[in-house]
């Protein structure tokens, strides 16, 4: 976690479902269950339990991830990830041991020059 709090934290053991927005840094370590829709970097921790379709600039999951997620930075699976759905993203990083069933795809972000051709 950076050294500034996350603007919003849902904590181990607690469960939330519906829509989440936020601006900044926001933490899961709960259940949450729904849509998240924000500008800035959601962060899934290890005992994050996440079934939503998400649209965020950054993501870090080191929990379990199910549903589609675009990020419009990049996304990070840290080696406890268990991640199911497809991902959009200009930037994928993969740590040895994580699990990603599903599609992946990357691409220069809107306005970005294309390395590939």
């Amino acid at each position: 976690m950076s050294a500034t709090p996350p603007e919003a934290l849902i904590k181990a053991g607690h469960r939330f479902e519906g829509f989440l927005s936020f601006r900044g840094e926001a933490q899961v370590d709960g259940t949450f269950r729904g849509e998240i829709v924000a500008t800035g970097t959601l962060r899934l921790g290890e005992t994050a339990r996440v079934k939503a379709r998400v649209e965020v600039d950054e993501l870090i999951v080191a929990g379990d991830l199910d549903g589609d997620v675009t990020a419009r930075r990049r996304i990070e699976l840290r080696s406890t990830a268990r991640v199911a759905g497809e991902l959009s993203t200009p930037r994928l990083a993969l740590e040895d041991g994580c699990v990603l069933r599903g599609r992946c795809r990357t691409a220069p972000p809107p306005g970005g020059s294309d390395p590939v051709g």
